[in-house]
């Protein structure tokens, strides 16, 4: 994957690149962002302009034989470790790397919800255990096959369990020579604090809305207007803006949905919450998803409408109305709370909860928040 195929991040692709140039590589890093930001696409764009063997500035070649393995992730100096469902004797990813390697050359945006789902397990979490760590500091001793850096890449280290992590903890402190690991992590409140201090952190951005609507555009033929309403609630994330593809983006219906909620919320509408529950339920986990996405852009927006005025919130000329009333309601004092609350019921709507149950205790939760 080339540098300049990964959505955003151009300061931290500079710099990725800088140190490669200045031979100033620090054995163990960790690329920290929250879900669709791209931490996996910037780190194979950064093992892919390691390997290159002819680098242009600032990027690979993307044509010379190591770029094209590192591209289809077949390069024999690089390797991963990914959260599995430990089931007998299938304690390791390597048992599932041809599933889990498709998936990602498709899609190197790919989420952890979509690897439960390629391997037919959606309702246990995986996690990368203390064999895991074993084979990393094995895989890293071996000589390189092409004689330069060997590198061992951690997708969604945050799975790690303590003895896992305590174990590769000391390969980090050890490193066999020229290796890098690069720990990929989406929350980094679960990782032990002793790696985080030994590694070298790059946090990634929430990806510009431009940004991504013209990604949507060149790379996925999207219609521009569809792509640039993706693009208005997915909050930075090129993962959710891919999801939205196939579903739809049906503004008006998740508009008309979210005022329809908020009045009756506003109200304590307790039988009007149960039947917008029902509603709701029948739309389909991937729309349920779509509306929760929708519903905390509109929250940001308003915030943002009532610091900077609602000019600058980016709203679409049919909401602007509703949105310069609702923006009272949302201030410093909910925001945080409204933000967690439609992730977690992202997270739980992802991951097959009762709707009807887990959008009536959402009515309830915003009965409280929404106050002027």
């Amino acid at each position: 994957m080339l540098f300049q195929e990964v959505v955003g991040q151009e300061a931290i692709k500079t710099q990725l690149a800088q140190s490669v140039t200045n031979e100033r590589i620090s054995h163990a890093q960790l690329f920290y962002g929250k879900e669709g930001t791209g931490n996996f696409a910037l780190a194979l764009a950064y093992a892919q302009y390691i390997f290159c063997q002819n680098k242009q500035d600032y990027d690979s070649c993307g044509i010379c034989p190591s770029c094209k393995k590192t591209a289809k992730l077949e390069h024999p100096d690089l390797t991963f470790s990914f959260p599995v469902q430990i089931l007998g004797s299938k304690k390791t990813s390597d048992i599932f790397l041809t599933e889990w390697r498709q998936m990602m050359v498709e899609n190197k945006y790919a989420t952890e919800a979509d690897w439960y789902k390629v391997n037919g397990n959606e309702k246990k979490k995986g996690i990368i255990g203390v064999d895991e760590s074993a084979q990393v500091y094995k895989k890293l001793k071996l000589k390189s096959f092409e004689g330069g850096y060997k590198i061992h890449i951690i997708w969604l280290a945050e799975n790690m369990n303590v003895a896992a992590a305590n174990k590769l903890l000391k390969v980090i402190e050890e490193p066999p020579q020229k290796t890098l690991i690069i720990l990929l992590v989406n929350n980094i409140e679960n990782i032990l604090q002793t790696i985080i201090s030994r590694t070298q952190i790059t946090v990634l951005q929430n990806i510009p809305e431009e940004e991504i609507a013209q990604a949507l555009i060149k790379k996925h033929q999207v219609p521009s207007q569809k792509a640039m309403e993706i693009s208005h609630f997915v909050n930075g994330s090129f993962s959710d803006a891919l999801a939205q593809i196939d579903t739809g983006n049906d503004t008006e219906e998740y508009f008309e949905l979210f005022v329809s909620w908020m009045r009756l919320c506003f109200k304590k509408d307790i039988p009007g919450a149960v039947n917008f529950a029902a509603e709701i339920a029948k739309l389909g986990k991937e729309k349920q998803k779509t509306f929760l996405l929708f519903t905390l852009s509109i929250f940001q927006k308003s915030l943002i409408g009532s610091f900077t005025g609602i000019e600058n919130a980016k709203t679409s000329p049919a909401h602007q109305g509703f949105i310069e009333k609702f923006m009272p309601f949302v201030h410093t004092r909910n925001m945080e709370e409204l933000h967690q609350q439609m992730t977690d019921a992202h997270y739980h709507v992802e991951r097959n909860a009762n709707a009807k149950i887990l959008f009536l205790d959402l009515s309830f939760i915003l009965f409280r928040l929404i106050k002027k």
